[in-house]
């Protein structure tokens, strides 16, 4: 039996925006757990992620420069929103400011040092169809929602993301007993296809072309552990697995089409999150990206805080 729903809820919800961090594809962190109705949070989190190796298809090697041993970076602030409209049904908004920084980027990839502006939004929706809380069976959730692209440009290895407009969809289950708790969702997105950059290396000549970015398949698992009244440990993997695309270095690369690389990640972390008043919790989150293709072998260290509302809440 969950401890306490809502403060676990909250918890946990505001927790796992550590995981929408790695961009390109990141979004899905779903939980079949939700707050009591009338109720929810608002979610702070920030985030870093900074790598100086990456797979060159399926191969570790070092870079993003290997000239000089750059290391490329991105920090991200996430906010994000949800609430319980019944029993069943919660929504959830998240957005976020992005800054990249990358030293000697005008090699060869082209573009600046630096990149800032708002990162990818989602707006969804999750239907609970079984509550553990009376059945004997494990949570059951579907979490559908609806990706709109940031303000950046694409092309440039510390571009903020791929650009494109989607949906992704997703089943979850999870079960919380009086030692422990664990979840699992599995999903599908497809993104839109995206405006080739005719100012990164490879898109002079592409002067209104579109790169597709590829659909991809996620899975995200969790465990989590009570250690008191106030204190949750937890562990994660994380996988996005793209269905096509290109590689770094084969036919029809360049830079400016990095949107339409097969970008596979594995990821390995732990949090922690604790309750520190009514209605209040921290939470915080290491990971490391130890296996892919295509994509930065980055670390990601992120903090955030959760703010309970309705019911009697936090001022709102």
């Amino acid at each position: 039996m969950i401890r306490n729903s809502r403060s676990f809820v909250t918890v946990l919800v505001g927790s796992g925006l550590a995981l929408c961090v790695w961009a390109p594809p990141s979004f899905a962190q779903g939980t079949p757990w939700l707050a009591e109705p009338g109720t929810g949070s608002v979610n702070i989190s920030f985030v870093n992620q900074n790598a100086t190796e990456f797979f060159r298809q399926t191969t570790k090697v070092k870079g993003p420069l290997e000239a000089t041993g750059a290391n490329l970076a991105q920090n991200t602030m996430w906010f994000g929103v949800n609430y319980a409209i019944n029993d069943s049904v919660a929504i959830d908004v998240q957005s976020a400011w992005a800054r990249s920084f990358v030293a000697g980027a005008v090699g060869p990839s082209g573009g600046q040092e630096s990149y800032s502006g708002i990162f990818d939004s989602t707006l969804a929706v999750t239907w609970r169809i079984v509550d553990e809380l009376i059945s004997d069976a494990p949570s059951v959730a579907v979490r559908v929602g609806a990706i709109i692209p940031g303000s950046y440009d694409t092309g440039y290895i510390n571009s903020l993301g791929d650009g494109g407009a989607g949906v992704e969809t997703s089943l979850i289950i999870g079960k919380f007993g009086s030692a422990a708790g664990v979840s699992a969702e599995i999903g599908y997105r497809n993104r839109t296809s995206t405006e080739v950059n005719t100012q990164a290396v490879g898109g002079a000549a592409s002067g209104g072309e579109k790169v597709d970015i590829p659909a991809d398949v996620f899975l995200n698992l969790g465990l989590f552990i009570p250690a008191g009244d106030y204190l949750t440990v937890g562990a994660d993997y994380r996988m996005v697995n793209a269905l096509d695309g290109i590689d770094i270095g084969g036919p029809g690369f360049s830079p400016s089409r990095f949107p339409g690389l097969q970008e596979d990640a594995h990821i390995v972390g732990g949090r922690l999150m604790a309750d520190v008043a009514d209605n209040v919790s921290l939470n915080g989150f290491v990971g490391r990206v130890v296996a892919g293709r295509n994509t930065a072998a980055s670390l990601l260290i992120s903090f955030g805080v959760s703010l309970g509302f309705g019911g009697g809440g936090v001022g709102f």
